[in-house]
């Protein structure tokens, strides 16, 4: 729901992503967004890092120490552009025409949440889509997490596949071709069950929450006392 997990939970990132300058931003009761850039370096980072080392970073190469030497960046790009770039080029390669798009279209982090548990992603390139439902009992949550692709311009889409349901003992890593991906979610996973334990020992049964950070949270809450209200009337 907020970025500054990423600090703890996920360091790998840090060295390609803005979390700190992450934006929140509610419409009315039912819809917010979390957009988080991408391509730059976070402000929690303290080392200095080139534009290079940024796109060695978003390539994997960051991890293995090795590549930001033989990346060359042309004069008046930097990192971010020459992500978007690229990622336009990819579309192009199925047939779309993405050259009106922004930059931050491209490849920044649009993170919806349209109420009540409903959290599809933006952009062009990075299409996720959460759902969260109540299983088998509201002590537990089923979380579904689709990988939308576009089919090549001309060409039927195929049909979805089938659902991968994890077992309880089953790591995220465990599901096939989502490469990093996979582990960025057994990260959060990490830190849910400590979440919902303090929930329930709070000692006052309220939970304080940040007034920027956490602002979505709260926008849910407060849409959820509205419908809540109107089911006591």
């Amino acid at each position: 729901m907020e970025a500054w997990h990423s600090v703890v939970t996920h360091p790998q990132i840090l060295p390609f992503t803005g979390d700190e300058n992450t934006r929140y931003s509610l419409w009315g009761d039912h819809v917010n967004l979390a957009l988080t850039p991408s391509g730059i370096l976070s402000p929690h980072v303290e080392n200095e890092m080139t534009e290079a080392d940024v796109l060695n970073a978003i390539s994997g190469g960051f991890r293995n120490g090795e590549g930001a030497d033989k990346i060359v960046i042309p004069e008046g790009m930097n990192a971010r552009k020459m992500l978007a770039e690229t990622n336009r080029e990819k579309l192009r390669e199925l047939g779309y025409d993405a050259d009106d798009a922004a930059d931050t279209e491209m490849l920044d982090n649009w993170t919806y949440n349209v109420f009540p548990n409903h959290a599809p992603w933006g952009s062009f390139v990075i299409n996720i889509v959460y759902r969260w439902r109540p299983w088998p009992d509201e002590n537990h949550t089923l979380m579904e997490v689709r990988l939308l692709q576009r089919a090549p311009k001309g060409e039927t889409p195929p049909r979805a596949p089938e659902m991968r349901l994890l077992g309880p003992d089953e790591p995220w890593t465990a599901v096939e071709d989502w490469g990093a991906l996979g582990e960025v979610f057994e990260q959060d996973m990490s830190n849910l069950p400590y979440v919902q334990e303090g929930l329930h020992a709070h000692p006052t049964g309220k939970v304080e929450l940040g007034n920027y950070q956490e602002s979505r949270i709260r926008h849910f809450h407060r849409t959820m006392d509205k419908y809540l209200a109107m089911g006591n009337a």
